[in-house]
């Protein structure tokens, strides 16, 4: 029996996600937080209670920083084996990151526009040259390649350093 090159990859990549644990926290209106199970292999119960004092320092943080008074709508937990812990928040205005187990950003969608002050001072630069007056969608760091969308739809591809690579199609 012949196994192709494609299938041993994607038997990997299914054994990986099925042994991923996850954790959802939701906020209510009045603040407080509630983990709660959507997936069978999940890291709490559903009654469990989670404080926003269970995310990383670095998490908080930058949540503070860079979108104070907007409050975390709820979050993910997910722990990938030799990968570590990963955090999914979403915050109540809809923007979304994505944290390491460090706590470093990932990833960031806000459809009302990624503050400049996180974006790369090469690649805000290039924007604003280009694209004047248009707002990053999302901003992803993704194998030594940062990728932006832009509200007009127009996808962009750097490298690590914020040099300009293509536009993605």
């Amino acid at each position: 029996m012949k196994i192709t090159k494609g299938l041993i990859p994607m038997i990997a990549a299914g054994l990986l996600l099925a042994s991923c644990e996850k954790k959802v926290v939701v906020q209510d209106q009045t603040g407080n937080e509630t983990a709660v199970s959507d997936a069978p292999n999940t890291t709490t119960s559903n009654n469990e209670t989670a404080q926003r004092e269970d995310l990383p320092e670095p998490v908080k943080s930058f949540v503070d920083q860079h979108y104070a008074g907007t409050g975390v709508a709820h979050y993910e937990l997910k722990t990938i084996p030799a990968i570590g812990d990963r955090y999914e928040v979403k915050m109540n205005n809809g923007a979304e990151i994505d944290f390491d187990k460090d706590g470093n950003w990932e990833e960031i969608k806000d459809g009302q526009g990624v503050p400049d002050a996180l974006v790369p001072q090469n690649i805000l630069s290039y924007i604003q040259q280009n694209y004047p007056g248009i707002k990053i969608k999302s901003i992803d760091k993704d194998n030594n390649k940062i990728k932006v969308d832009l509200l007009n739809d127009i996808d962009l591809e750097f490298d690590s350093n914020g040099t300009f690579i293509r536009i993605d199609k």
